[in-house]
């Protein structure tokens, strides 16, 4: 077995060590801060160890097929839940700990063998696109997991208001970085900077949408329906991030 099929395995190995890892975060996600903290912290460490290991592997950035893509967003997702994680709330951080959760379970099913990138993203443009979408997208989860928690809660409404205005405030300022990494992509792999294609067209639908999430603060009547759109945001970006792979098909779907 060579260098590159060794260390996928180890990474693989990893793989199901942190799922198993994170399974068991669950006993651990009610504690205090001072407990829960660091063993997320030393669980996502582990988690990016096996994400690098795979990158090492095919020399290359890890995103070329459905396992490494939501096995990446997913250690997005726990990324952002280590910024918030003195967040009081259960349900927030169990919320957004759980779909960061279901995607690390859902990479499982899909073929974890090499895949080498192919010529289409052999571009620093593509390097830099998917990783910023996918922490924006980890940033719009947490403001669709305050929303439910604010939800449920009968004080301290504030502080989730803030979660969600620093989701849609900095999840759309990165959203908006990365579609223009996007589109210098597409003018490198394709020869436009946009395409009729689902991927790009919900991709702007998204846009449009955090847009005006980002101007209910300009209309004093709307203000109080901010939670309502983040958790319909919240399906908007499954439809974009999974929908358009799964049910359209795109261009951009990994095969």
């Amino acid at each position: 077995m060579d260098t590159a099929q060794s260390l996928n395995q180890i990474s693989i190995i990893l793989y199901w060590i942190c799922l198993g890892a994170y399974s068991t975060y669950w006993l651990f996600g009610f504690t205090r801060w001072n407990l829960r903290f660091p063993i997320l912290l030393g669980i996502v460490v582990l988690h990016v160890t096996t994400i690098t290991l795979r990158g090492i592997s095919i020399e290359y950035f890890p995103l070329t097929n459905k396992f490494e893509s939501f096995n990446a967003f997913a250690a997005a997702t726990f990324i952002i839940l280590l910024i918030y994680a003195k967040a009081e709330s259960h349900i927030y951080r169990m919320f957004l700990f759980g779909v960061g959760y279901a995607f690390l379970a859902a990479a499982a099913i899909f073929p974890k063998g090499l895949n080498y990138a192919p010529p289409l993203m052999l571009t620093i443009w593509y390097i830099l696109h998917v990783p910023s979408s996918f922490f924006c997208y980890a940033l719009w989860v947490s403001a669709t997991s305050a929303a439910v928690a604010r939800y449920f809660i009968t004080e301290e409404k504030k502080t989730y208001d803030k979660i969600i205005d620093s989701g849609f405030q900095y999840g759309f300022i990165v959203f908006s970085i990365s579609m223009i990494f996007g589109g210098l992509w597409g003018y490198v792999a394709w020869g436009s900077y946009f395409l009729w294609d689902a991927k790009v067209v919900w991709s702007v639908i998204i846009w449009f949408f955090y847009a005006t999430c980002l101007h209910l603060d300009y209309w004093q009547e709307a203000k109080r329906f901010k939670p309502l759109f983040a958790v319909l945001g919240f399906l908007i970006l499954l439809m974009t991030y999974v929908g358009t792979s799964f049910l359209i098909g795109s261009s951009h779907s990994f095969r």
